[in-house]
C-alpha cells in the first residue's frame, strides 16, 4: 500500500509543475503566419503533406523545444517526435505522453496525439493510421526532411516505407521545409540581436577574468558562466576555447585540460543563443601586447567585413560581392599563406544540438558564378580567415547591413 504521505507529495508537485506559466517564445499571430509561410512553399514544391522531424523545423512551426530527441538512443526508442503538416488543413504534432507537460510548456500545437509511454514501439504505426485517416496519405505526395540527422536512417527507412505501403509518394521535402526560415520576420530579428548581445556579455566576463594557468576547460566554463548571465542558452555546438589560432588548422578542437599560458593566444568560438536563436562572434585573448604581424593580419581580416557590410545589400548578385572578396583576399596575399581555410558564411538562426550551421550559406573562394542574390531579413556569420579565425554575424536589412557584435575586431589583451 503506497504511503499517503507520498501520494500527497506527488500530487503537489505535479499541481505546482502544472500550474507553471508556459514559456512559448513568441506570439500565436507570429507563428500563424510561419505556417501559412510553409503552406506556400508546399503547394510551390507540390507537396500536400509535410513530414517535420528536425527541431528546427518543428520548433519554428510551434515552438516546441526539448533537450531529447532519442537521436541515438536504445534502437527500439525511436526518434518519432514530429509534426506533420497538410498543405490545405493544419497540423498534428506526434509525441509520447512523457513529454505533454513540455508541449504544454513550450508549443502552440493545438491538435497534440499522444502515444502512453509503454506503447511508444507502436508509434510509426499509430502516426500513419493516423494521418492516413485524416486522408493524408493514400495518393498523397508526402515530404521528408531527409537530410535531418533526425530521425536516423534507420528509422528513416522505416517511415519512408510506411508511408508508402500506406498508398503516399514520399519525396525529399529538406528545402521545403528549411528555404522558409531563411528571411527572418521582424520577431526574429529582435531574437538574433538579442542573442549578438548575449554573446558579447559572454566574451567580456572571459576578458575580465581569463589569467594564464587556466585550463581550456576552465576558461570555457567562465565563458559559459558570462553567458549564461546574460540570459544565454545552451548552443548546438560545443563553444569552445582552446590555445592555439583557429585557421591553422584547430578550428573544431574541444576545450580540454591543457593550461594557458603567459605566450600563448586564446580563442574562444560561441553563439549567443535567445530562444533558440544563434549569432556566432569568434575573440581572440593574449596576455601580452600581440606581434605586430598578428595586429596586422586582424586588420585585413578585418577589411574583409568592411566589404561585406558594405556590398551585400538586397537584390546584389551574390557572386558579384564574392569575386570582390576574393580580389580583397589575394591582393593582401592572404591566401598564399593559408590556402586550407574556408571564407564565407552561412545562415544562422534556429539552432539544437549537434548544429548550429544553417542551409543557405556562400563561399567567396570559386563563388564568382554564384547567381542568387542577397535578401532582406537574412542572417549569416561570416568567417574571414587565414591562421586568425574571425568570425562575426551579419544582418542583412532593406536599409542597411551590418554586424550584430557591438565588440571591435582586434586581438583582446587580458590578465594585466
Amino acid at each position: 500500500m503506497l504511503d499517503s504521505t507520498i501520494t500527497r507529495f506527488i500530487h503537489e508537485q505535479q499541481e505546482r509543475i502544472t500550474g507553471t506559466d508556459p514559456h512559448i517564445a513568441f506570439s500565436e499571430e507570429e507563428y500563424a503566419s510561419r505556417l501559412a509561410r510553409l503552406q506556400r512553399a508546399m503547394a510551390e514544391d507540390g507537396i500536400d503533406t509535410l513530414v517535420l522531424s528536425s527541431p528546427e523545423a518543428q520548433n519554428w512551426l510551434h515552438g516546441l523545444a526539448l533537450r531529447w530527441y532519442k537521436a541515438n538512443g536504445p534502437r527500439d526508442w525511436r526518434p518519432l517526435t514530429c509534426t506533420v503538416v497538410r498543405v490545405d488543413a493544419g497540423y498534428i504534432l506526434f509525441e509520447g505522453i512523457e513529454h505533454a507537460e513540455m508541449i504544454r510548456r513550450t508549443s502552440v500545437a493545438r491538435d497534440v496525439r499522444l502515444l502512453p509511454r509503454y506503447e511508444r514501439d507502436g508509434m510509426l504505426g499509430f502516426i500513419v493510421k493516423e494521418i492516413s485517416a485524416a486522408g493524408w496519405v493514400a495518393g498523397a505526395t508526402v515530404g521528408l526532411e531527409l537530410f535531418s540527422a533526425i530521425p536516423n536512417p534507420a528509422v528513416s527507412r522505416m517511415v519512408e516505407g510506411a508511408l508508402m505501403t500506406a498508398g503516399g509518394r514520399v519525396v525529399d521535402a529538406t528545402l521545403t521545409s528549411r528555404r522558409v526560415r531563411l528571411v527572418k520576420s521582424p520577431a526574429e530579428l529582435e531574437a538574433v540581436k538579442r542573442a549578438a548581445e548575449i554573446c558579447d556579455a559572454g566574451l567580456l566576463h572571459l576578458a575580465s577574468v581569463l589569467r594564464p594557468g587556466m585550463t581550456e576547460l576552465e576558461a570555457h566554463g567562465e565563458l559559459i558562466r558570462g553567458l549564461s548571465a546574460a540570459g544565454g542558452e545552451p548552443a548546438g555546438l560545443h563553444q569552445v576555447a582552446f590555445v592555439g589560432l583557429a585557421a591553422l588548422g584547430v578550428y573544431h578542437e574541444i576545450s580540454g585540460h591543457r593550461v594557458i599560458t603567459e605566450d600563448d593566444f586564446l580563442d574562444v568560438d560561441p553563439c549567443g543563443v535567445f530562444k533558440r536563436y544563434h549569432a556566432n562572434r569568434s575573440q581572440l585573448y593574449a596576455f601580452r601586447e600581440p606581434p605586430r604581424g598578428a595586429v596586422e593580419l586582424m586588420r585585413v581580416l578585418t577589411g574583409g567585413f568592411e566589404i561585406l557590410t558594405e556590398r551585400a545589400r538586397p537584390g546584389v548578385r551574390i557572386g558579384d560581392v564574392n569575386a570582390e572578396l576574393y580580389a580583397y583576399y589575394r591582393d593582401a596575399g592572404v591566401f598564399e599563406l593559408n590556402s586550407s581555410v574556408w571564407i564565407g558564411g552561412y545562415e544562422m538562426g534556429i539552432a539544437f544540438p549537434p548544429d548550429w550551421v544553417g542551409e543557405w550559406k556562400f563561399t567567396v573562394v570559386g563563388g564568382e558564378d554564384d547567381d542568387r542574390v542577397f535578401e532582406a531579413g537574412t542572417v549569416a556569420n561570416f568567417e574571414s580567415m587565414c591562421g586568425i579565425g574571425l568570425l562575426d554575424t551579419f544582418v542583412i536589412e532593406e536599409e542597411r547591413t551590418s554586424l550584430l557584435s557591438k565588440l571591435p575586431h582586434e586581438i583582446l589583451v587580458v590578465g594585466r
